[in-house]
Parts: C-alpha cells; sequence; structure tokens
C-alpha cells in the first residue's frame, strides 16, 4: 500500500500534475496546477452531535489561499459554517440546485448552484460541473428536500478530477465515466451500516470500486471515513475492507490509494 506525503505548505509538486491532500472525511485539498479547490470544508470538532474522531493534520489557518469552495450538499458533515472564517469571503463557493438560500444567510461569499450537468468556469479557465449522485438532503428547520451533488473539475493541461461526497451505487456513474476521462476520483467508502437504512444513501468499499471502474478513472482516493461516526460499522472498518479487497485485487493496488489525514497524492500528467 502506498501512500504518498507531501506539504501543503511546502508545495513541490510539479505545476502540470493534480494532486489531493486528504484532510478529513469529505473535507480535501484539490491543486490543479496553480489552482486550489476545497472540498466540503469541516474543520470543527463535532458534526451535529458526532465528535471529530481523527484530529486536524494541520491548522486550516495553513491552508494556501483557495480558488474555489465545492459543497456537495447540506448535511452538517459537510456543511459546517464555522469552517468558513479560514476562508476569504471573496471565494465563490459552488452548490446544488436549490442550496444558495440556506446558505446565503450566514456566509458573504459568492455562492453558485449548479443544477446536474451545468458548468462554473473559473477565471483560469479550470470547468467545474455538477453530475448526479443518489443523496437527498435536507434542511431540518424546513425539512425540504434539497438535491445534493458532485462534481467534475477539469482542466485543459493538467486533467480532470471527479469529486463525490455522498452517494449511493447506481447507473450514474457509468453516465459520468462517459463524459471523458477521469483523471483521479474521490469516492466515499463509510457509513453504509445498516444496509437496509443506508444502501440508497452510501456505498460500500466493494461498491466503491464498482464505481470507481465504471466511471473508468486512472486513480482513485478514499474518502468519507474515520473522522466522524454516523453509521453502525466500526470507524476503521471501511479501510480494512477496502485493503482486503485491495489485496485480491492487485491490479488496483498501484491505482486506489488509501491516505491518512494530512497525507497527499500525486498524479502526473
Amino acid at each position: 500500500m502506498l501512500h504518498y506525503r507531501q506539504s501543503v505548505l511546502n508545495d513541490s509538486r510539479p505545476m502540470e500534475s493534480i494532486s489531493c491532500t486528504y484532510i478529513g472525511h469529505a473535507t480535501t485539498l484539490i491543486q490543479l496546477g496553480e489552482v486550489n479547490i476545497l472540498t466540503d470544508p469541516h474543520f470543527g470538532k463535532r458534526a451535529a452531535f458526532f465528535l471529530r474522531k481523527a484530529p486536524l493534520p494541520f491548522p486550516p489557518s495553513d491552508l494556501p489561499d483557495v480558488n474555489c469552495v465545492l459543497l456537495s450538499h447540506l448535511h452538517p458533515d459537510s456543511f459546517h459554517i464555522p469552517s468558513y472564517k479560514y476562508i476569504s469571503c471573496g471565494v465563490p463557493i459552488v452548490v446544488p440546485e436549490g442550496s444558495e438560500r440556506a446558505i446565503g444567510r450566514y456566509l458573504p461569499n459568492p455562492v453558485i448552484e449548479l443544477s446536474y450537468y451545468a458548468d462554473y468556469e473559473l477565471p483560469d479557465g479550470t470547468v467545474i460541473t455538477a453530475v448526479p449522485v443518489i443523496h437527498r438532503t435536507w434542511r431540518m428547520t424546513r425539512l425540504k428536500i434539497i438535491k445534493a451533488n458532485a462534481y467534475l473539475i477539469k482542466q485543459e493541461v493538467q486533467g480532470q478530477v471527479y469529486f463525490c461526497s455522498d452517494s449511493a451505487y447506481g447507473p450514474h456513474f457509468q453516465e459520468i465515466g462517459n463524459l471523458g476521462p477521469i483523471d483521479l476520483a474521490l469516492l466515499p467508502i463509510g457509513g453504509y451500516k445498516p444496509r437496509w437504512f443506508l444502501k440508497q444513501r452510501h456505498m460500500t468499499p466493494a461498491e466503491a470500486v464498482q464505481a470507481f471502474e465504471d466511471l473508468k478513472a486512472r486513480h482513485m482516493i478514499t474518502i468519507h471515513h474515520g473522522t466522524f461516526r454516523f453509521a453502525l460499522e466500526q470507524i476503521d472498518a471501511p479501510i480494512k475492507w477496502m485493503e482486503e479487497i485491495l489485496v485480491s485485487r492487485t491490479d488496483l493496488s498501484n491505482r486506489v490509494h488509501l491516505l491518512k489525514p494530512g497525507e497527499s497524492y500525486t498524479v502526473e500528467a
């Protein structure tokens, strides 16, 4: 099992590369060339009533300047308002359709709603596309159903990254895989028990591997595990299951990367 470590403070990666640092749960720093994208920022000690089990690998203030935030949905493990104090109020937040009215009450940042397959282009030309997931969400105050998104992040030189915070397994992965080559897929592997309740919300590690193959991606990083325990499986169970899969699937051992918080993996262009 290969872990690739690099500091987000002393960045020596090639500018033609794609790099991802796993911070915890669905919070990652994706770096495509000089563009820094933060996903589902959550730096708090708890999500709702659930305590953080893995400490933050570095102070959030040590992060490089962020060009964009991708917010997948409004569940408390993904949308954590106090974490945005570490993000400049001028940084755009890309969110699912129907989410702006809940976010705009708390944050001054520009909020860009994207429906499925709609695009948003950053000033440097990076294109962010919202794509489907199977994971409905709601605000407890209004009990109104709001969509959730996954995202494709594309640059002409560096390539394309797929970020999926939460999703059940389904045919949408094959559909997304047909949109163009994906160099790196960030896929969730935790929160799957009990299956009768969570099958339509979260994937098992085995389903995440199938999703990875459906996407036809070059590399995969596992996320949504080891930080908050929302489900009935032990907090280290998803990683142990994935390690067992990789023992039997040696063809994936150099393509599926299990990072600890603070570790990074770089995909060369």
